[in-house]
């Protein structure tokens, strides 16, 4: 199989920055990826220079499909606070200049689990269909779904019901609900697998592609950290109407978050793609929960 060329939009950014490091590693480049191009506003920067020393092609130009002449894969990695137009111009370049695959600014909740709760981020189920739509449907494109980021999940842990000082987690609906969480340096490596085997066999890699670094519950999760504190953990049971309540009536996105990780809409225990871009977990180790309630000592120094 040839070598694919990719882009990365925003590729300075919070998650940018390690799915750019994950397509320039050796486990990569240069057998299995060939250019690696970052698409910046600020060519000048410093995460910019420093992507640069590691083999990335730095772009501070217009995004057009001038731009991505020769690319097989964009990757969308713009903040959702941008304006939605950003990432449908991206699109529309990625199909004028004949890019093979596109993943959208996903990263998130698979909202089709979640029904009319999904409401607060309907801007990135939108962004995805168009994309969908360009070319007659023949860009490929892959909607990757994490759950939530797990170094970030836990760093406002009182927004989440999960009172530290005192020992206290309120669970929105079932402390047993289940709910994915993955690590960025886990979801970085899922996504140049499954660029590199979309590039090569479309229709090995899903439309929705759901990954699953690790699982757990409201329950389990005070156990753990219980157990790591030497202390036992209250749980409580919070009020789920009300949490439905503020996700209809103020879009509010912590609400659905709770929502989500309380009715098991977040679980993608089942029907995940960890086998297909990690198989037996030959590539890498999947981060689990255990190994960061221990690190971060209970939660403690997340």
């Amino acid at each position: 199989m040839s070598p694919i060329n990719v882009a990365i939009a925003g590729g300075t950014g919070n998650l940018g920055v390690p799915v750019t490091r994950a397509f320039l590693s050796s486990a990569f480049h240069p057998s299995q990826v060939n250019r690696v191009v970052v698409l910046t506003r600020d060519a000048s920067s410093a995460k910019a220079q420093e992507l640069q020393s590691l083999g990335a092609e730095i772009y501070g130009g217009p995004v057009d499909a001038k731009a991505l002449q020769g690319i097989d894969v964009v990757v969308n990695t713009y903040s959702q606070y941008l304006p939605p137009e950003v990432s449908d111009d991206l699109a529309k370049a990625a199909a004028e200049a004949g890019v093979k695959v596109y993943f959208p600014s996903e990263y998130g909740m698979d909202l089709r689990s979640l029904g009319k709760y999904g409401k607060p981020y309907e801007g990135k189920t939108i962004a995805a269909d168009f994309a969908r739509q360009l070319n007659g449907g023949a860009l490929k494109v892959v909607s990757v779904y994490v759950g939530a980021f797990l170094e970030i999940l836990f760093r406002y842990p009182m927004a989440l019901g999960i009172d530290l000082p005192n020992r206290v987690f309120t669970a929105i609906g079932d402390p047993a609900a289940r709910f994915s969480s993955s690590s960025i340096i886990n979801i970085a490596s899922s996504i140049v697998r499954l660029a590199i085997l979309a590039v090569h066999d479309p229709s090995s890699v899903p439309d929705h592609a759901r990954l699953n670094g690790t699982a757990f519950s409201m329950a389990e999760l005070a156990e753990l950290v219980g157990k790591e504190q030497g202390a036992q953990i209250q749980i409580n049971v919070g009020d789920l109407e009300a949490v439905k309540t503020k996700i209809e009536n103020e879009n509010d996105k912590i609400a659905l978050a709770l929502y989500a990780m309380g009715t098991g809409g977040m679980d993608y225990s089942d029907n995940n793609v960890n086998e297909l871009v990690n198989p037996n977990e030959s590539l890498w180790k999947w981060v689990a929960i255990e190994g960061e309630v221990k690190r971060t000592k209970g939660l403690v120094s997340f």
